[in-house]
C-alpha cells in the first residue's frame, strides 16, 4: 500500500470513530451551582397555616422570586454526596372581608442526601437519591396585620432520573422526585403532607467545565430556576 492509501485510510479511520469518542460523556457529579429561583405554593389559603390569634382571612397566593446554591461531590464506585438550598419570596393577598393589603413571606427549602449513579450508555446515564428534606414558611411581611407563619417540618425524601447527552454541549435530564414535606397540610397536626415531584431539567456547557442551567419541578410546591454550573 502506498503512502497516500495509507494515509487515506488512517483519515477514514479517524473520521469513523470520532463520533463514538465524542458521544462519550463524563457525567460529572461534582460540580456547585446556583442562580435566580421562582416558586408557587398551592393551598395555602385554606391550610390554616397563615392565622392572626387564630382569626382566619381570605388568602392569595402569587409566584415569587429568589436564589438557590446546590453542589454534588462524587466518591467511591459512582457514588456522590449531595446538598441544595433555596429561599424565595412568596407573593401574598390578605383580607379581612374590608380591606385588601398586599404582602409577602419566605420558603426556605434545603435538603442533603446521597445518591448513586449508573452508566447506562456513552450517552445516559440514570441515578437514584435517598434524602433527608426539609421546608419552612417564615417572615409574613403584611403591612396592617399580625401574621403568623413561621411552620417548618421535615423528612426523607427519594428521587430516580436520567441524564442523556443530546450533544456533548447539551445534557437533559428528567426524575421523578418523591418528599413528605411537598405539600401544604390541609388538616392534621402536621403542617405538610408528602408529594410526588416531576421536573424536567437543561445544561448547556458553553465551555468544557460551566453550563448554563435551567430546570422546572413541578408539584404541589413548583420551582423553576436559572443558574450556572461549575463542573470539577
Amino acid at each position: 500500500m502506498s503512502t497516500r492509501h495509507k494515509m487515506l485510510a488512517l483519515a477514514v479511520a479517524a473520521a469513523l470513530s470520532a463520533p463514538a469518542a465524542a458521544g462519550a460523556q463524563d457525567f460529572s457529579f461534582t460540580y456547585l451551582e446556583g442562580g435566580f429561583i421562582a416558586g408557587f405554593v398551592n393551598d395555602v389559603e385554606g391550610s390554616g397555616t397563615i392565622t392572626e390569634n387564630g382569626s382566619t382571612f381570605d388568602l392569595e397566593t402569587d409566584a415569587g422570586g429568589g436564589g438557590f446554591i446546590g453542589g454534588a461531590w462524587e466518591f467511591g464506585e459512582n457514588m456522590h454526596l449531595f446538598g441544595d438550598y433555596a429561599v424565595t419570596s412568596q407573593d401574598l393577598e390578605v383580607s379581612d372581608g374590608i380591606d385588601t393589603v398586599e404582602g409577602d413571606f419566605d420558603v426556605v427549602r434545603w435538603r442533603i442526601g446521597v445518591g448513586y449513579a449508573y452508566p447506562f450508555s456513552p450517552t445516559m446515564n440514570f441515578y437514584g437519591r435517598l434524602s433527608f428534606d426539609s421546608i419552612e414558611f417564615k417572615d409574613v411581611q403584611v403591612a396592617g396585620f399580625n401574621l403568623d407563619a413561621d411552620v417548618d417540618d421535615d423528612g426523607i425524601g427519594g428521587e430516580v432520573g436520567m441524564i442523556w447527552a443530546a450533544t456533548p454541549a447539551l445534557h437533559l435530564q428528567g426524575h421523578v422526585r418523591y418528599t413528605s414535606v411537598g405539600e401544604v397540610a390541609g388538616d392534621g397536626s402536621d403542617a405538610f403532607d408528602s408529594d410526588i415531584l416531576l421536573a424536567l431539567n437543561g445544561r448547556w456547557y458553553f465551555r468544557p467545565d460551566i453550563a448554563l442551567v435551567t430546570g422546572y419541578e413541578f408539584g404541589k410546591i413548583t420551582f423553576w430556576n436559572v443558574g450556572v454550573r461549575f463542573t470539577f
